[in-house]
């Protein structure tokens, strides 16, 4: 087994909670919104959320549309596909909150900070992320995990976005790491996983609902359904 060195962490999804904090944001500011609606209608709305958001955001990975489109459609369809008011007023107000509410819930995936404990002094820990840079520092410090990183790499930086090999080589390069003495641990086959094994590096697809993507046939180099899995790997 590799006596790895580095380790890079995807963000969102990876080691902070994304659907329970966006769950709790958007089930707040739907019903400031609609007073009064019924539950059904938000669980409607949000699973139309849900479909909308990973379709945009694969978009927006392969430069299709813009950031300042992704951060209004994806609640303009979400409320068009529910039957609810989306015009320009209601969608920008629900944006804005959004932004402004759920980075700053702290919720993490089972077993995070056990394992950043258990890592942190034995590896040099960084996040390679394609989230908003304003929003993702204010995630991490949120949830209390921000001081465990050494270097975070911004896909807004550089103007590309994993899986694009040159964010993964601009973090080994600033890193000074050889990709035998680094790993990728992400929860995203095509941004994490492909990405990472497109420069040779390691990978870990923590996949926590044990989900079969029949797509691909490539194996990663581990794969774990809990993060606490990955201190047997290290």
């Amino acid at each position: 087994m590799k006596e790895y060195k580095q380790i890079f962490f995807d963000l969102d999804g990876t080691l902070w909670d994304i659907h329970t904090n966006t769950h709790i944001a958007l089930n707040e500011i739907f019903f400031e919104i609609f007073p009064g609606c019924e539950e059904k209608i938000f669980k409607k709305f949000y699973i139309h959320y849900r479909k909308w958001n990973d379709r945009l955001w694969a978009a927006y990975r392969k430069n299709k549309i813009s950031k300042e489109n992704l951060r209004t459609e994806r609640f303009s369809k979400s409320l068009a596909k529910a039957q609810l008011p989306n015009d320009i007023n209601t969608v920008e107000h629900i944006a804005s909150s959004f932004l402004n509410k759920c980075p700053s819930l702290p919720n993490l995936m089972p077993g995070a900070k056990e394992l950043l404990n258990h890592c942190s002094g034995k590896y040099r820990l960084h996040i390679i992320t394609n989230g908003f840079k304003e929003v993702q520092e204010i995630k991490m410090r949120s949830s209390g995990i921000f001081e465990y990183f050494e270097q975070f790499f911004y896909s807004e930086d550089l103007g590309v976005k994993k899986p694009h090999p040159l964010i993964f080589n601009h973090a080994l390069d600033k890193c000074q790491c050889n990709k035998d003495e680094g790993i990728m641990i992400g929860d995203d086959w095509s941004a994490d996983i492909l990405g990472a094994r497109n420069i040779e590096m390691d990978q870990v697809f923590y996949n926590p609902s044990k989900r079969r993507d029949r797509r691909h046939n490539y194996k990663p180099t581990y794969v774990i359904s809990n993060l606490l899995e990955l201190k047997e790997i290290l």
